[in-house]
């Protein structure tokens, strides 16, 4: 197969056009999906009829047609959330293997729990399960699982249960991206609507308004910040960005830009077990050297685990964003940002900040999962300092993951690791 490549969709490519076809027809069809998959109609049927002992008949049948197959070695999965996962099975008694189709593995993987006799031995089969990513409970309510992933869906549940957002809203059109674009500027501290609504924006130029609010412009469904652009400040990165975005969903969401680190906060069980800060590829002026000198000076003594910052033709626009090229000298203690992205992946860092964490944020998270009822969620947070409030400062919840990457807080760059594979494993009752 070609290996997809997309400096939009960074280091986790995807095919465009089915992409965009399957999260736009998600999002349209949610609506009708939620009311013909979750009534006491289907709630029963699914019950009586499709459990566990259904899933295993088809699995044995795929089995026996050489259509499944599975493998045990945890070192060939490929998938390092379900790697630590196997980790943690541990003294449980728990056999993992990762299930493929046709030979391919698909992120699908069955678990068998065994009872351990006194002297070691093992006894009987106690349970077991097939499950997609994440193991969870039986018999809970998934209702949401079809709606987190929605941005926009999100957003609006936020905002009726008064929990932090950044202001915005989703558009499919051009025309309503500056109307929201308009809308946010207008909230600015001592200015006038009209001083904007008359300016040179309305026509499209490459007119940026002073002291304009940075804007973010993304898909509305979407991980892993695919097709981003932040530091939005005029008509014509406005126009590109909607443009980027629209590749990979119908659907697009214009936000204000909050300033700050992206923190993942993943609840389990109703329990807040880590909150991981991941930080995008950055340098920090020394008054003498350019962008470009301070990003070699930095990938020829990099950190292990963390990869090379490419100063490349993407960074350059990013930069042009900032007003900045990679020829540009910083003043001495500067520090700008060098990508959209954030991570390890894109020369950025990583730290597990949950010992740090304020107990009010640690509160607002563990109530906005009980609000979307499901028990593991993973929650994207932006706030300026996690050892604060969040009631005081500017902050918000800007996605949540359905399916999230518990490996994350298994290996931080820095501060100490969080077992969050082990509680999950608890909350099955494993």
């Amino acid at each position: 197969m070609k290996k997809l490549s997309c400096v939009y969709c960074g280091n986790n490519p995807v095919p465009h056009e089915l992409f965009w076809y399957n999260e736009t027809l998600n999002i349209l069809l949610t609506p009708l999906r939620q009311k013909l998959l979750y009534n006491p109609l289907t709630r029963f049927f699914k019950k009586k009829f499709l459990n566990k002992k259904l899933a295993f008949w088809f699995l044995a049948a795929g089995d026996k047609l050489k259509i499944t197959g599975r493998q045990a070695d945890m070192n060939k999965c490929k998938v390092r959330r379900a790697q630590v996962l196997w980790e943690a099975t541990g003294e449980r008694g728990i056999k993992m293997q990762e299930l493929t189709l046709f030979g391919r593995p698909f992120d699908c993987y069955i678990a068998e729990k065994k009872e351990i006799g006194k002297l070691g031995n093992l006894l009987k089969l106690n349970d077991r399960m097939i499950f997609s990513g994440l193991p969870r409970p039986s018999g809970y309510s998934n209702n949401w699982l079809d709606l987190m992933d929605d941005k926009w869906l999100l957003k609006k549940v936020m905002i009726e249960h008064g929990l932090p957002v950044p202001m915005g809203v989703s558009c499919s059109s051009f025309s309503q991206a500056k109307e929201i674009f308009f809308n946010i500027q207008k909230s600015l501290p001592g200015r006038q609507a009209g001083e904007i609504r008359n300016s040179k924006f309305e026509t499209n130029s490459k007119f940026q308004i002073p002291n304009s609010k940075p804007i973010i412009v993304k898909p509305r469904a979407g991980s892993r910040g695919r097709h981003t652009t932040t530091f939005i400040t005029d008509a014509a990165d406005l126009k590109k960005a909607f443009l980027v975005a629209k590749k990979l969903c119908y659907w697009v969401m214009v936000e204000e830009q909050l300033k700050g680190p992206v923190f993942r906060a993943t609840v389990v069980n109703f329990k807040l077990e880590g909150v991981l800060r991941g930080d995008p590829p950055c340098v920090v002026g020394d008054g003498t050297s350019s962008i470009a000198e301070l990003i070699n000076q930095k990938n020829r003594a990099p950190h292990p685990g963390v990869k090379d910052i490419a100063a490349d033709s993407f960074c350059e626009i990013f930069l042009s964003r900032q007003n900045l090229k990679l020829l540009s000298v910083l003043d001495k203690g500067q520090t700008i940002n060098l990508s959209e992205k954030i991570g390890v992946n894109y020369g950025g860092s990583s730290g597990e900040d949950f010992e740090i964490c304020h107990p009010d944020n640690k509160e607002l998270f563990v109530r906005a999962a009980k609000i979307l009822g499901d028990p593991i969620v993973g929650f994207d947070f932006i706030i300026s300092d996690i050892t604060q409030s969040y009631a005081r400062q500017k902050c918000g919840f800007i996605e949540v993951n359905s399916l999230p990457f518990i490996n994350l807080h298994h290996d931080p760059l820095h501060g100490t690791p969080r077992n969050v594979a082990a509680k999950v494993w608890e909350m099955v009752g494993w």
